[in-house]
């Protein structure tokens, strides 16, 4: 089992290298970057200097020194700049006004400005260099740096990691400890009273949105009981009861909404298990019902719910998302919509790298999980 787990984390190499070109290459395809939102709606800062840029590689190319350059040579080489852009307007020089000439001349600003800004950050090279950048500081522990705030990445993922392991165990756990033993009694107890009404939480569970029920909670809290959520995140061993005010309501509504899956897995599984040929040898034998239950048909009837626990982990990311936003918990599915919306492509590479390895890691501890389930698995 060593050499396998072995062979197992050495193939999670290639595995992130597709991940990381992959999310590079759909991120080239979105309709902005980062630098258009950044100078978006503002005044354009250090416009003037790259307008002076501007003046100064058009007197190169004419041959002139730009440090020397009188003031009619510049006033020239502005002219020459601003009909250039005039004419792609479809507007004579001649016949422009002024407060044409000078959108002109705040359009090539712009754009100059922002081409400097994309200089800076690496975005003016093409897709291999710019991965091969990204992926050679990423081996040294290096995310880069959010292009809006120009805070590290590692750094912002170091602080929001724990804030969504905690959501998503804990929703995880409700999820497990709901959908296991209601669908074991499902099963045992087929087509009876229990049954259907079990089958149709699960139904429930499945076609109810969370955004739905999370609101719903929060207007009833505040209806009822004068009750609002903290606004403020605090770490659960700094301040424990304001940790789980926050996080434990969230946390139920993630493992309920999960919970109908497991639940319908658990007793399909079930009732397949407890018509097997060992099962009824066991009960023939004697054995107590609740001995057959949970020590013979559980344990077999465990291994396709725990795949479907490890599948449903990149559900959590995604449904963590909705109540992270709506109980605003700083969370890195958090971080992710704010990073996609800002186009801050450091930042949504380094959480996508993150979620990916969670996910390979979790689908090597289900095979394990496996093995030790059912004795005849045998990972070699």
């Amino acid at each position: 089992m060593l050499q396998y787990i072995i062979r197992r984390i050495l193939l999670m190499i290639p595995t992130l290298i597709g991940v990381s070109l992959l999310v590079t290459a759909l991120l080239r395809l979105l309709p902005s970057d980062a630098v258009d939102i950044l100078v978006a709606g503002g005044e354009v800062q250090g416009g003037q200097a790259a307008f002076k840029e501007l003046v100064d590689a058009r007197l190169a190319s004419d041959g002139k020194d730009p440090a020397t350059a009188s003031i009619t040579d510049r006033a020239r080489a502005e002219n020459a700049l601003i009909s250039a852009q005039l004419q792609k307007d479809g507007i004579d020089f001649e016949k422009a006004t002024d407060p044409q000439k000078n959108a002109a001349k705040s359009t090539l600003s712009l754009e100059q400005y922002k081409d400097n800004i994309r200089k800076n950050l690496g975005l003016d090279k093409n897709y291999f260099e710019q991965w091969f950048s990204w992926a050679t500081d990423a081996v040294r522990g290096d995310l880069g740096h959010s292009i809006l705030g120009s805070r590290p990445v590692s750094d912002e993922l170091k602080r929001r990691i724990p804030v969504s392991v905690e959501l998503g165990l804990l929703g995880m756990l409700v999820s497990v400890v709901i959908a296991l033993p209601l669908g074991v009694a499902s099963a045992v107890k087929q087509d009876g009273f229990i049954d259907y009404g079990l089958r149709s939480f699960a139904i429930a569970m499945l076609a109810v949105p969370s955004f739905f029920i999370a609101t719903i909670v929060i207007a009833l809290s505040a209806r009822w009981w004068s009750y609002s959520f903290p606004v403020r995140y605090e770490e659960f061993w700094e301040n424990p009861k304001a940790n789980l005010e926050l996080v434990l309501v969230p946390a139920l509504i993630l493992g309920i909404g999960l919970s109908g899956t497991l639940l319908r897995l658990t007793r399909a599984q079930m009732l397949e298990v407890l018509r097997q040929d060992y099962i009824r040898t066991a009960r023939s034998k004697g054995l107590g019902a609740r001995s057959v239950i949970i020590r013979h048909a559980l344990r077999n009837a465990m291994v396709p719910v725990v795949t479907v626990i490890g599948l449903q982990v990149p559900v959590l990311v995604g449904g963590s998302l909705v109540l992270e936003q709506i109980f605003g918990i700083p969370g890195i599915a958090n971080y992710l919509f704010v990073s996609i919306a800002n186009r801050d492509f450091p930042a949504i590479i380094g959480v996508n790298m993150v979620v990916a390895v969670t996910i390979v890691m979790v689908n090597l501890l289900v095979d394990v999980m496996y093995a030790v389930l059912d004795p005849r698995v045998r990972l070699a």
